[in-house]
């Protein structure tokens, strides 16, 4: 504790000295920033490994294709959360009354906008004229699309107990003790964009342990697998997309994804939910948009498209896919009868994950519709979903108002309204599945879910958010991706208050508070629970090349007691504190430094109690006019377990993103580094390691290490055309 004490007064010293240094120009890194900060809260608060490469796709897609200033596709900031409702009301104004923007600088004098919210936007924008009714043709295509080929490889390069050998009779005896391909994974992506209006593209991926063209199995598991033997790459994802061509506002084929209202009815695809600032918890439903990543779950696969004239606007859809589940009953041909859950981790490694791989059919069909007139939007969404094979869960006393069976309609409607220093939103969902409507306790009112919300600006400085949300216990939905706490849209209601405030020039003070009841059981508690999340976050920049920031979180939730003494597992309240402190600058023109330190301490009521800490330098070498950069970073660790981890972003090739979680004690370092020896070509390399000084083995099962360190290589190429 005392260690770590004195190294954050040391980083507070460097704060100020490296401050009075610093050049004042325009910082690029500060969209970067803030995603990290969002990526690290969002990391922090899900359960499992989650590939963020689906959510910031069209994060890196606006930075490298930016959008017009002086067109509606300023509405994408919006929907990024870059900008917030009112500052693109602000934005609106500005041109209605002076004309388009000439430069980039005539942002200072728009209500709203500060240096900072102009560093962050500046690299997703240009200044250019409205060509959204332009004549596009086929020599046009041609003449100004621009290419992209990106090739990847990762791996491990320690041995995991998965890869050992292992003879055809073992395997047999014990399916899912061995990985039956190899420890690589391979990435092959491609995408044309034609000024953000056509974009088109495949992506093809083979995770670690999954077969590929060199890999070779027996004839006889060759035989057990049947008709789900198969090697090369197991992902392909192939997308059309277009927009505002004329009446059509947008279409899509093949993979794409959905997001309407505030996410309650459909949102296919990640969301940032309470990562977002105080002022972003309305969501900008982005309506289709092309699903370019290798994500393998949470999308649709068909074809959908918006039309609209004048106030109203409508969107059908309709997708088709096989999915991965755990099949319980079979026919004698191996076909699926009964499945027991739907698997999302995209993995098909082994003989039982290859066994589930697209075992069964799921269709989504549906619409939504909405009008929007002056400062007011209002929208219809219904959808139907159908399972080809009856899915029939384990049942349990928290999962018996999970989705069974084959069918699940979903309806909503959502609202917003938007004007002057006000904005109120909502959206109020029901689903109805046939096959659960006689269980106990399934009434309407179970079967609703709704939120509402509203923000207040009273001054530029200072704005609030308040957002009440009830989820009924029987609220069913397989793309539903609203507020909440955790995962699941279901058996929840809890009010959020969040705060955003720039007392000072320079200063801004984030706050939020959000307390939240769960009214039915979860997999952790055996009883209805509650529990609440505060957080606060006081940032400063000092110049635009130099900001820090101090953040503060509470997270109290219940689970059940770990006390081996007693008969029924009862109810206890855990918490988990962390205070942070992150500080960024440069020396000169070329080197960026980064310091980062935090405390956890975790609390249970039952009688444990930890703590952790992390502390890490970061030392970019970016010399300007040269066609290399270097990225290092050592940081150190050490949390009595994982209850007090920590979870810390780490600089990586391009469209890959790790935010690894780091308990136990030990050090992890990388070093990315990045070449450019041609305009149109961009090398990527990273190594990364991890080293343990309280264990001699690493992971478990098949993840195995038998030693105390693990180390990660990825090479990137990247082709522009």
């Amino acid at each position: 504790m005392k260690q770590l004490i004195f190294t954050i007064l040391v980083l507070v010293s460097c704060l100020f000295a490296k401050a009075q240094i610093a050049v004042d120009t325009l910082s690029t890194d500060a969209l970067n920033e803030l995603l990290i900060e969002q990526i690290e809260r969002l990391a922090e608060d899900s359960d499992e490994d989650t590939d963020f490469e689906d959510l910031l796709e069209n994060y890196i897609f606006y930075s490298e294709n930016p959008v017009n200033l002086n067109s509606d596709e300023v509405m994408q900031l919006v929907e990024l959360r870059l900008l917030n409702v009112f500052q693109y009301e602000e934005l609106q104004k500005y041109r209605r009354y002076y004309g388009d923007f000439l430069f980039l600088e005539e942002l200072e004098m728009v209500e709203g906008f500060d240096a900072l919210t102009i560093s962050i936007i500046a690299p997703t924008v240009y200044i250019g004229q409205d060509r959204g009714k332009e004549k596009i043709t086929f020599d046009k295509l041609a003449r100004y699309g621009k290419h992209q080929i990106l090739g990847r490889y990762e791996q491990i390069l320690e041995r995991q107990a998965g890869y050992d050998d292992i003879s055809d009779s073992a395997l047999l005896a014990k399916p899912n003790s061995r990985f039956l391909g190899s420890p690589q994974r391979y990435q092959l992506k491609y995408t044309y964009n034609y000024r953000n209006k056509i974009r088109a593209g495949f992506v093809l991926e083979k995770d670690p342990g999954e077969m590929f063209f060199t890999d070779k199995v027996s004839d006889t598991i060759q035989k057990l697998l049947g008709k789900n033997y198969r090697r090369g790459f197991d992902y392909i994802g192939f997308h059309l997309y277009a927009k505002d061509l004329g009446i059509v506002k947008a279409a899509a084929l093949g993979d794409y994804q959905l997001a309407f209202g505030q996410g309650l009815t459909m949102w296919s695809g990640m969301s940032f939910g309470k990562a977002g600032t105080g002022s972003s918890v309305m969501k900008q439903g982005r309506g289709i948009s092309p699903k370019t990543s290798a994500n393998e779950t949470m999308f649709m696969r068909g074809a959908a498209a918006t039309l609209g004239k004048g106030p109203f606007r409508g969107t059908v859809f309709y997708s088709n896919r096989l999915v991965d589940a755990n099949i319980s009953v079979a026919d004698s041909l191996d076909e699926a009868e009964l499945i027991s859950s739907l698997q999302e981790t995209g993995y098909h490694r082994t003989i039982g994950e290859l066994q589930d791989r697209h075992a069964i059919r799921q269709q989504v069909v549906g619409g939504h519709f909405s009008y929007a007139i002056a400062h007011f939007e209002v929208g219809y969404t219904l959808h139907h979903t159908w399972l080809n094979v009856p899915l029939q869960i384990r049942p349990t006393n928290y999962n018996q108002f999970y989705f069974q069976g084959k069918q699940l309609t979903n309806q909503g409607i959502d609202f917003k309204y938007v004007k002057g220093k006000f904005a109120f939103f909502g959206e109020g969902a029901m689903s109805i599945n046939p096959d659960t409507l006689s269980l106990q306790g399934t009434s309407a009112l179970s079967r609703f879910a709704g939120l509402v919300g509203m923000t207040i600006k009273p001054a530029g400085y200072l704005n609030f958010t308040l957002l009440y949300r009830d989820y009924g216990k029987a609220n069913q939905n397989l793309y539903s991706n609203a507020f909440s706490e955790g995962s699941r849209n279901q058996g929840q209601r809890g009010i959020y208050l969040g705060a955003e405030v720039a007392p000072a020039p320079y200063w801004n003070l984030l706050l939020y508070a959000d307390q939240f009841q769960f009214t039915w059981l979860t997999s952790q508690v055996n009883a209805p629970s509650w529990g609440h999340d505060y957080y606060m976050r006081l940032s400063h920049s000092f110049s635009r090349r130099t900001n820090a920031y101090l953040q503060i979180r509470s997270k109290t939730k219940m689970k059940n007691s770990t006390d081996a003494f007693v008969f029924s597992h009862y109810p206890v309240f855990y918490t988990k504190n962390s205070v942070r402190f992150n500080i960024n600058y440069q020396i000169g023109r070329d080197f960026h430094f980064s310091n980062k330190a935090e405390y956890a301490h975790y609390r249970n009521d039952d009688g444990s109690n930890s703590h952790g800490f992390f502390i890490c330098q970061d030392v970019a070498y970016k010399p300007e006019n040269k066609p290399f950069s270097l990225t290092f970073r050592y940081a150190i660790f050490d949390t009595d377990d994982y209850d007090s981890r920590v979870y810390a972003y780490e600089s990586d090739v391009l469209y890959s993103f790790s935010v690894p979680a780091l308990y136990g004690k030990g050090m992890r370092v990388y070093l990315l580094g990045k070449w450019k020896p041609f305009n149109n070509l961009t090398l990527y390399a990273r190594i990364g390691s991890t080293i343990y000084n309280d264990r001699d083995e690493i992971s478990s099962g098949l993840t195995l290490i038998k030693c105390n360190h693990k180390t990660d290589l990825k090479v990137e190429t990247v082709w522009k055309l």
